[in-house]
């Protein structure tokens, strides 16, 4: 355009009817622009008549598909800037001029085909015109929201839920959408018929609704639950509801879906059902009328209308998981809402699946539907029992027979633990008992078509037998066993016994077929004929229904003897005694006639009967048992068979321990105990049979072990446990025992160690010397000193620890030797084979043992000393070995040798040899010309350092030991301390610049010019590479080294520089290490050193230029400072903890920022009340209580989660106030009153179901750390309680100053009964709220510190509080509150 145009003529070229207006002159929205742009024409309004032309045409051209201004960003764009301009003075309003505009054009299908052609751009695309529409959007849709009608807004909803999948990342999209989702919800709540929302929502929505609320949604959880909330209240209305309570059409339309398994809607079905339930609930008088006499039937008509949600629910359910998953939340949903009815329609959908559940449990599913079937059983039993026990015979023995899994496993635990819990409150455990045995007993007609060998080991260890539910069930039936139910015992006895006849008669029959089988001749074949196949290594017919019947016998002796061994001892009568002693005697004829008396070899049936039987007898009071002379040593014989298996075995060996014990038998304990050495000798390593035996041995018969048995019998013992290694790794793919269980079992065992016999035994096998170490004497070396590791050393005698502590400096020596020697012949041969590699890891393992061995002697005093000669030459070898990639051999070496050292350096006052001896070794470290970074000497040297600053001054020591270590500090400068450049240097080059000018200072070694301002550099380059280094520790200890040693440093850059490292350098693992930093340096600083230091740090606070992270760490920092402080600087710190508390009160930035700068700011007021009392001023309590109350204020922007440390430190400063200085705060009492109404009002949590304006009226009340959706609880409540007990509480103020007269422990009681009430009324209004709800733990935790307001406050305050401050509802609080008051309150009476 080059013509300037004039107003007439701009408004017919935007109102022409094609568009360029002129087939010569650009298009409109170019003539638009530029109008715009064009700040010297004049134009009336011309910001509405191009907000109007840009409307209009969008609104227009809303249908087209190809050059749709609705995705032309220019539109959008010149529509953002004019809506965003800010107009002249003269000019009407935005809202004056939008909103008739906005009359005359709709907003609403401008913005649904908007998103609606969104879909089709790309991301890039997309994104860039959102940000532009979501502009323009904000400003015009809150103009025009309320002229839309809530139809029109369904449909931008549903247009949103529609384009949700693609656009569901963009932010701008999605505060559009927040607001898209809030105004439909505001006016499906103002309007007044909403049958045909409903029927729209169902038709046309119902499906984008159920993928946007799905959990594949990309919608933020806030968003998401707003879509689905006003999604069920258009479906849920309270017309829909009377239309069709059950919503068939809901179901009809749901059950058009795919059945595929990822269904959207399998999963919602629980939300949806627990809804309709909610909003039944809520429109239940409306829904249900009923007269005065049948209240009850609306109880049973909303029953039987969520019971028929319910089954339509189910009838949507396939056999996989997600829908296995979905029966648990519906039937959970029976369960929380109290829908289930037992003479009801509920009652047969409950059975259907309960159905359902057992089938899959029969038909073995895979795991996760097990699992899930058997949580609906679980929901099923607590909904009610009676539901489930018609199926419990049909459950068990699956639970028996299911291989285990630890997801499976932990729902068959809880169901197992719902059974038991029901029957003992019912006082029926007989009958749960006689189902665990029915349950065993029915397995063989199970179980005869599958293998019995192959499920033995995963029945005995089902969920069912496994020792979680065992231990419960015995501890049950010791406590809720009637008298009646025992005496019944005898029954199980009978069943025992004929289970047992049916079995040996079967396996009789079976033997004599098999018998005349084999004696029957055999039909000669034919040479023509092929030859018949080879047998098959699988157990026939008949064996496999003997192995059945001897599995089912094993899993009910085992229940049976748990049930008779844990029969209440008060109500076992004397002829129950002789029924459990007559049935163990039978035990135990039965399995001698079983294994004993056979005439072939014991079958693996025969095997598991003996088992049980033997296992059966062990836990009764069998052992009157008198039978034929030396028929317990038929059972010692089946021990060296080799064809036994390794349970009966065991239940043998543990059998005849017992038996042998007692003092009458004919059978020795060394006897069963060499047998079981035997079997325990010829098992191959490891074998989980002979662990089982060794275990049995050391877990329960050692003390029978030491006291009968032969010495060489005790020494093999003691050579088969000391043969594992403790530091033998626990296998992963090994389930059961393990080898390091054996070894741990005993080192860890106290009567182990108390044992005389088995003690000499253990003396003698670690004091084995062998001749040389060589071949299985160096592993013998390696394994001996492994184990003392683990050994006590106080049992170890004053000869045996001189003779290991002997052996194990020559091995030392011997191995370090061999170990240079080799290192020396590889560098020469460049050659390295696999074994030996390993061989020589296991050397380096023993050294390192060892090592760590003669570290721990020397820390008890253990170390043989008094030789200097040796300890100079030994520590000499420590120093000189070399130490690649071994930790611990390292620090082991590290600190043998300053033992010796501190050692010689504390008798070399006494004796001349050892100062020389001591001389001699720092001589030798320092000519050897091996202090480089990371050596064993320097390292050695630099933990000395430390020890001599602690331990020792030089006028203790001998002339020439000073010279020495004069010697080795100047071996020990660093080579390069001048400058630093860009790579700052190592911690190691730090940490020994540190050590060494400690070192001088020690020495009185005078510092030079040269030796200044290293540190300095130091933190300068740290700061300025952004303090990402991991030196800071290390930097920062430099720095407060060269304050302390050097004489001319510039102290106040020095002190500003350590105070820069720790708040601008400090990671999340260095703090710890930095604060030990700071705590050690200022403890020596001068007054004036520590006041710059505080100065420092609150010109850093005060001057807000420091983000809150920084500031976190710099108020960490000053809470250090203070805790640390020298002496002599108590004004000081009052000084500066006032001018800290008037900044945080001052600046908004402490009070209602970050939640940490929150909670760092209480830790720094808290450290100081606690820790330092008496440094409190009188004008220090008042800034406190401002700034709690400040904190404790209510807000109208709340944090995502709850910071509950803000409340326990804000009632920690109170209670340490009132403890500790009663004498300050007695002078602000109001003050502590209102912060403790403050502390009661963050108590409240908002009730369910609230509007957003209510959530909004209680949420503006609460401080911005606490989230609405996590209100406080119990653990908050309780120390709000202590805090008002501590009221109570009689104390004495601790202050520096000497009182005039001796003082007497008083409380506030007294004082603050004026103002006890203003809390108690608190409490009340907070209880009282309509829209709040206080739990009640919470009240329950709240209760003893109520109760000490009430007593201090008295009847007439309360009186008064009942009359002038409380209404109806309140009134009936606090009666209620003091009734509960009176029943504790003490009078004096008792």
């Amino acid at each position: 355009m080059t013509t300037q145009l004039s107003a007439q003529s701009f408004i017919r070229l935007l109102k022409a009817p094609a568009d360029p207006p002129n087939p010569d002159s650009p298009p409109k929205i170019y003539i638009a622009c530029t109008a715009w742009d064009d700040t010297t024409l004049h134009i009336p309004n011309k910001h509405e008549l191009i907000a109007e032309f840009i409307l209009t045409r969008l609104l227009k051209d809303k249908s087209k598909t190809s050059d749709n201004p609705a995705i032309d960003v220019r539109y959008w764009c010149l529509l953002r800037r004019v809506l965003n301009a800010s107009v002249g003075v003269n000019a009407r309003g935005p809202k004056v001029w939008l909103g008739s505009l906005l009359n005359r054009t709709p907003l609403a299908p401008i913005i649904i085909s908007t998103l609606n052609l969104l879909r089709d751009l790309s991301d890039a695309d997309s994104e860039s015109l959102l940000l532009h529409v979501r502009s323009c959007f904000s400003v015009l849709w809150p103009l025009s929201v309320h002229k839309i009608g809530v139809e029109t807004l369904l449909e931008c909803f549903g247009t949103v839920m529609d384009v949700s999948g693609e656009l569901g990342r963009n932010e701008a999209f999605l505060s559009m959408c927040e607001a898209v989702v809030n105004s439909y919800r505001e006016a499906l709540g103002n309007a007044g018929n909403k049958k045909k929302l409903h029927t729209t929502f169902l038709q046309t929505y119902i499906s984008s609704w159920i993928h946007t609320v799905s959990s594949s949604s990309h919608l933020p959880p806030h968003l998401n639950e707003a879509v689905y909330a006003v999604g069920t209240e258009t479906l849920f209305s309270l017309d829909a509801l009377r239309a069709s309570p059950s919503f068939e059409s809901l179901f009809t339309t749901i059950s058009s879906f795919s059945n595929s398994p990822s269904n959207p809607a399998i999963s919602l079905l629980t939300r949806l059902c627990s809804t309709h339930t909610h909003f039944l609930r809520r429109y239940r008088t409306t829904l249900f009328p009923a007269s005065q006499n049948k209240i009850q039937g609306r109880e049973n008509e909303m029953r039987n209308t969520s019971t028929a949600f319910f089954n339509s629910c189910l009838e949507l359910l396939t056999g996989n998981a997600q829908s296995w998953e979905a029966r648990v939340g519906l039937v959970s949903i029976i369960e929380s809402e109290r829908i289930y009815a037992s003479q009801g329609e509920s009652e047969g959908f409950m059975e259907g699946v309960r159905e359902d559940a057992v089938r899959v449990l029969e038909a073995e599913a895979e795991d996760e539907v097990l699992r899930l079937a058997l949580d609906v059983l679980i929901v099923l039993a607590r909904v009610d029992y009676d539901v489930i026990e018609p199926v419990i015979g049909r459950v068990l023995p699956r639970l028996i027979l299911n291989p285990p899994s630890p997801s499976k496993d932990k729902s068959a635990n809880a169901f197992l633990n719902v059974l038991l819990d029901f029957h003992s409150k019912t006082r029926t455990l007989h009958t749960y008992s006689n189902a665990l045995i029915d349950a065993c007993t029915t397995l063989p007609s199970i179980i005869s078509l599958a293998s019995p060998r192959e499920l033995y080991g995963d029945a005995h260890t089902s969920a069912v037998l496994a020792h979680v539910h065992l231990s419960s069930f015995a501890q049950a039936l010791r406590t809720f066993l009637t008298p009646t139910q025992v005496k019944e015992a005898s029954q199980i006895t009978s069943t025992l016994k004929e289970t047992f006849n049916i079995y040996q008669n079967l396996s009789s029959l079976i033997k004599i077929s098999q018998v005349k089988a084999e004696d029957k001749p055999r039909k000669k074949r034919r040479k023509s004929e092929p030859a018949p196949p080879p047998a098959s290594p699988e157990p026939s017919t008949d064996t496999r229904e003997i192995d059945a019947r001897a599995l089912s016998l094993s899993l009910t002796f085992k229940l049976a003897a748990l049930f008779l061994s844990n029969l209440p001892s008060s109500f076992v009568t004397s002829e129950v005694r002789d029924t459990v002693r007559e049935v163990g005697v039978w035990a135990i004829e039965a399995s001698l006639s079983l294994l004993c008396k056979r005439t072939s070899k014991i079958s693996w049936a025969d095997q598991v009967t003996g088992a049980a039987l033997l296992r059966f007898s062990y836990h009764l009071p069998a052992l009157k048992y008198v039978g034929e002379p030396g028929g317990m040593r038929g059972l010692l014989e089946i021990v060296k068979i080799e064809e036994v298996e390794g349970e009966l075995v065991l239940e043998i060996l543990r059998f005849l321990f017992v038996w042998s014990s007692r003092s009458e038998t004919d059978l020795d304990a060394e006897t069963v105990f060499d047998f079981a050495l035997d079997y325990v000798e010829v098992q191959e390593p490891n074998s989980q049979s002979g662990l089982m035996v060794l275990y049995l041995i050391v877990e329960r018969w050692l003390d029978l072990v030491d006291a009968q048995a032969s010495k060489s019998s005790i020494d093999r013992l003691i050579k088969l446990i000391f043969s594992i290694s403790p530091s033998s790794p626990r296998r992963g793919d090994v389930q059961g025992l393990q080898p390091r269980d054996v070894i741990w079992g005993v080192l860890h065992n106290a009567q182990f160690w108390e044992m005389g016999n088995i003690r000499a035994s253990v003396l003698a096998y670690l004091n084995f010397s062998p001749t040389s170490l060589r071949g299985s004497a160096s592993d013998h070396l390696g394994r001996t000193y492994c184990l003392l590791l683990y050994v006590p050393l106080e049992y170890l005698t004053k000869q045996a620890r001189v003779e290991l502590v002997r052996r194990a400096v020559e091995g030392d020596v011997t191995i370090s030797s061999a170990l240079h020697t080799k290192n020396r012949e590889e560098t020469t041969k460049r050659k390295r084979r696999c074994n030996e590699a390993n061989d020589q890891e296991e050397v380096w393992k023993t050294l390192s043992h060892i090592r760590v061995f003669l570290q721990r002697m020397g820390q008890l005093g253990y170390l043989n000393t008094s030789d200097y000669d040796s300890a100079r030459d030994y520590v000499t070898h420590l120093i000189s070995t070399e130490i690649v990639d071994d930790a611990v051999l390292r620090e082991a070496t590290i600190n043998l040798a300053e033992l010796y050292i501190v050692a010689l350096l504390r008798a070399s006052d006494k004796d001349p040899s050892a100062s020389a001896a001591c001389a001699s070794i720092f001589c030798s470290i320092a000519q050897s010309r091996s202090l480089e970074e990371g050596s064993i000497p320097q390292l050695c040297t630099l933990q000395l350092v430390e020890r001599l600053n602690q331990d020792f001054s030089v006028s203790s020591l001998s002339d020439s030991t000073v010279a020495s270590m004069k010697d080795l500090h100047a071996a020990l400068t660093p080579i390069s301390q001048s400058t630093i450049d860009d790579a700052l240097p190592s911690s190691g080059t730090i940490k020994t610049w540190a050590r060494h000018l400690s070192f001088g200072y020690w020495l009185g070694v005078p510092a030079t010019s040269a030796t200044s301002g290293y540190g300095r550099q130091i933190a300068v380059a740290l700061l300025r590479g952004g303090g990402g280094s991991r030196s800071t520790v290390e930097t920062l200890g430099l720095l407060f080294e060269e304050l302390r040693c050097l004489p001319n440093v510039d102290r106040g850059i020095h002190l500003d520089l350590a105070i820069g490292v720790y708040a601008f350098s400090m990671g999340p693992d260095d703090q710890i290490a930095l604060d030990e930093v700071v705590s050690s340096g200022c403890k020596h600083l001068p007054t004036d050193d520590f006041s710059h230091l505080l100065g420092t740090v609150y010109e850093a606070l005060a001057s807000a230029r420091f983000p809150p992270s920084q500031c976190v760490r710099l108020v960490h920092v000053a809470t250090v400072l203070l805790h640390d402080a020298p002496q002599g600087t108590l004004k000081v710190i009052q000084e500066f903890f006032s001018r800290c508390l008037d900044l945080f009160i001052g600046n908004t930035q402490f009070f209602a920022g970050p939640p940490d700068l929150k909670v760092a700011c209480l830790e720094f007021v808290v450290r100081q009340c606690s820790d330092r009392p008496a440094a409190l001023c009188a004008i220090d309590p008042g800034p406190i209580h401002a700034l709690l109350s400040k904190i404790l204020t209510g807000s109208l922007i709340h944090d995502s989660t709850t910071t509950s440390s803000v409340f326990h430190s804000a009632t920690a400063i109170l209670n340490a106030l009132v403890r500790l200085r009663r004498d300050l705060v007695v002078h602000i009492l109001p003050h502590l009153g209102m912060v403790l109404r403050q502390l009661v009002s963050c108590m409240r949590s908002l009730r369910p179901q609230l509007a957003a304006k209510q959530s909004r009226i209680v949420t503006d009340t609460l401080p911005s750390w606490i989230a609405p959706s996590e209100p406080l609880g119990v653990l908050e409540a309780r120390a709000l309680a202590r805090l008002f007990t501590s009221l109570t509480t009689k104390t004495v103020p601790r202050t520096h100053m000497q009182p005039s007269t001796e003082q007497k422990a008083e409380s506030l009681s007294k004082p603050f009964a004026k103002h006890a009430a203003y809390v108690v009324t608190a409490y009340i209004d907070t209880v009282n709220d309509p829209l709040c709800v206080m739990r009640a733990d919470v009240k329950r935790e709240l209760e003893p510190g109520l109760f000490s307001l009430c007593d201090m406050m008295g009847t007439h305050s309360r009186d008064a509080a009942m009359v002038s401050a409380l209404d109806a509802g309140g009134k009936s609080v606090m009666k209620a509150l003091w009734k509960e008051y009176e029943k504790q309150r003490y009078v004096g009476k008792g």
